[in-house]
């Protein structure tokens, strides 16, 4: 049954892919393409990037020297002479750089700057020259000894500021809130027309060559997995060159996996033979439930004749994932829709070059996504009754899928909410074919994979005498550090739990301690232990990209996609907004763990909507800010995460 029949308002626009009749009605077959106005949208866009973050921008250089890690802000008065938060930039500041530049506001009709040179740490900073330079102004520099005499002047926090004779000034910071104010010249703005007029026309040439470079590398979806062997290759190279114990809580991961080399069964909660895989935490990972530990176990066995290091041999398990999900893209092209969402952030990529156990769970929910989603999946195949051999077969391996994806880390779970209401989304816009068999077959799925999850459980219950909440609790007591001890008193404990007990309010969790900003850091790439991070702008770029590619696929939905569509985007919102919260509400109550890779289950839901927006959505808008997004993520795991992270000494 057509999708469009079912909804006959909305009959104007192309059916959403995979839920009408299977037909292939491209957008391009559905209207005639007006192409001059993706070229016209295009230049709009490029013209106000151009307006707002270069030509309206003030770049501040600053050639500096520092003793301490650290990070520098740069704050503008507002239109009361008032400094905020809201009106400031941020530079990361580290012993061996010498050269930074940080993008700020026009400050030129301003007639002060105040840096804040280091924040809460006591250091020593030396800054030797202070550029600023913006299209139609004259260079402005501080250099001389009188130029930093004349026009910086402490304002708080700072031991002292001592000129030196070569130019420039050191400052010992107190560790607090240290304040210097720069004095700025007024000055008047001259911009010829003609040179404006050749940036505009520039920006019209680089809009149509963007749009007919795209057309032709986004005419087909082969784009996607060719794009993902190179990501491959730099997974590889990742997880080859980065020493042992360099990525969070690696080590953990090692221990657990290694011990189900030699069992099967689950240990019992405190035996001493795993005391080794209990964390600062006083947790195990073999305590979580999740079946990466024993799939990755046997793994270690059946390879153990190459003789390869333990670390090194299961970071090889996620890199041969994610080369399984490159082969099947190859192989399926309705699996390119899903695979695209792992192109969007390099910490994804990040996440399968070391041992640890969301890349399984990831890898898992992007295939439970592709059968639930597309036309000629197995699961859809066998709900439309058209699946006439091996059927039962197929029955058995999509309950053993099942029970595999209920044995990953507990914030998938929030994903399984939006999967559950997702498939009665599609029952309601594309019913299947109940028939007997069908209904036998479903059943049977659901049953498998409900009995496979119940025997482990069972299992792992018996091994703890059916009390293994107490038995962790007590665990968490005998092994945990002081500082996290389920017993010790709350002012003793680390001061990221349970912070709202200790009366942080939820204003000051969000705009003091930053919670939220320092988790979308920690998904678009950051490494080691959150210390290899790349530059604040590089973040903002992130965002600002991210928003529009989020924005392409609501605003196509909302305006092509008919009551399924707004439906789905209702939905995918609903379930989004429902995981956000329990992770805020988890970091203010229980502990604050701002990472960015717990958010890793909102890929398959981002696929899922691409997947079935791909027919109404503006191609050339869309494809050319997933391109942009996995040029800043290249560029972002090349120059940061594989250039500063630790290596193998050879």
């Amino acid at each position: 049954m057509q999708l469009l029949n079912l909804f006959p308002r909305f009959s104007t626009a192309p059916p959403l892919h995979g839920v009408g009749s299977g037909v292939a009605v491209s957008h391009d077959e559905a209207s005639p393409p007006k192409y001059w106005l993706f070229v016209l949208l295009l230049f709009f866009v490029l013209s106000a990037g151009y307006y707002f973050f270069i030509f309206n921008r003030t770049l501040v250089e600053l050639e500096l020297e520092t003793d301490t890690r650290t990070i520098l802000q740069v704050f503008w008065p507002d239109k009361h002479g008032n400094y905020s938060e809201r009106k400031s930039a941020q530079l990361l500041i580290k012993p061996g750089v010498s050269r930074y530049a940080i993008s700020v506001t026009n400050v030129f009709h301003l007639d002060r700057l105040r840096l804040d040179p280091s924040e809460n740490k006591a250091a020593t900073i030396t800054i030797r020259l202070i550029t600023l330079q913006q299209s139609g102004f004259p260079l402005y520099q501080v250099q001389s000894p009188a130029d930093f005499a004349t026009r910086l002047r402490v304002i708080a926090g700072v031991k002292s500021m001592t000129p030196l004779p070569e130019g420039g000034v050191s400052m010992a910071v107190h560790k607090g809130d240290s304040q210097v104010e720069l004095s700025l010249p007024k000055m008047e703005r001259h911009v010829p027309w003609f040179d404006e007029f050749e940036h505009e026309l520039g920006i019209l040439f680089l809009a149509v060559g963007c749009y007919l470079l795209t057309r032709l590398f986004f005419n087909q979806l082969n784009f996607i997995p060719v794009l993902a062997t190179f990501v491959l290759a730099l997974i590889l190279v990742m997880a080859t060159l980065s020493a042992y114990n360099t990525h969070p809580d690696e080590n953990m991961h090692i221990a657990s996996a290694g011990y189900y080399k030699d069992h099967f069964l689950p240990p019992r909660v405190g035996d001493p033979a795993i005391t080794h895989t209990y964390s600062a935490y006083g947790v195990s990972r073999l305590h979580s439930g999740e079946i990466y530990y024993l799939i990755v176990g046997k793994y270690l066995h059946f390879i153990e004749p190459l003789h390869l290091e333990q670390y090194s041999a299961q970071r090889l398990f996620n890199v041969l994932l994610f080369l399984v999900l490159v082969l099947y893209a190859f192989g399926k092209a309705d699996f390119r829709f899903f695979l695209l969402s792992l192109l969007i952030s390099p910490q994804i990529w990040y996440v399968f070059s070391y041992c640890n156990s969301e890349a399984l769970s990831v890898c898992l929910c992007l295939f439970a996504a592709y059968q639930l989603a597309t036309e000629r999946s197995t699961l859809n195949t066998l709900l439309r009754d058209e699946l006439k051999k091996y059927g039962w077969f197929a029955s058995l391996w999509l309950g053993l899928l099942l029970g595999l994806l209920l044995f990953q880390k507990q914030n998938f779970y929030f994903l399984y909410v939006f999967f559950f209401l997702y498939f009665l989304w599609r029952i309601r816009v594309a019913p299947p074919v109940w028939s007997k068999r069908t209904l036998a077959r479903f059943t049977a799925i659901v049953l498998i994979g409900g009995l496979f999850f119940t025997v482990v459980k069972v299992t792992d219950a018996w091994i703890n005498d059916f009390k293994k909440s107490e038995l962790i609790l007590a665990a968490r007591e005998q092994y945990a550090q002081p500082i996290y001890k389920p017993n010790t008193p709350l002012n003793e404990k680390h001061f990221y739990l349970q912070m709202r007990d200790r009366g942080k309010t939820f204003k000051q969790f969000i705009e003091l301690d930053r919670w939220g900003e320092k988790s979308f850091r920690s998904a678009f790439g950051v490494y080691g232990f959150t210390q290899y991070a790349a530059s604040f702008a590089y973040y903002d770029y992130v965002r600002v990209v991210g928003l529009l590619l989020l924005l392409t696929l609501a605003v196509s939905l909302v305006w092509r996609g008919g009551l399924p569509g707004l439906t789905l985007l209702g939905l995918a919102t609903g379930c989004t907004l429902f995981f956000l919260g329990g992770m805020i509400w988890h970091a203010w109550t229980v502990d604050f763990q701002a990472q960015g890779r717990y958010s890793l289950p909102l890929l398959p839901m981002f696929a899922i909507l691409y997947y079935h927006c791909s027919r109404i959505v503006i191609k050339p808008v869309f494809h050319s800010l997933v391109l942009l997004l996995f040029l800043l993520s290249v560029y972002n795991f090349v120059v940061i995460g594989l250039c500063e992270i630790g290596k193998v000494v050879l």
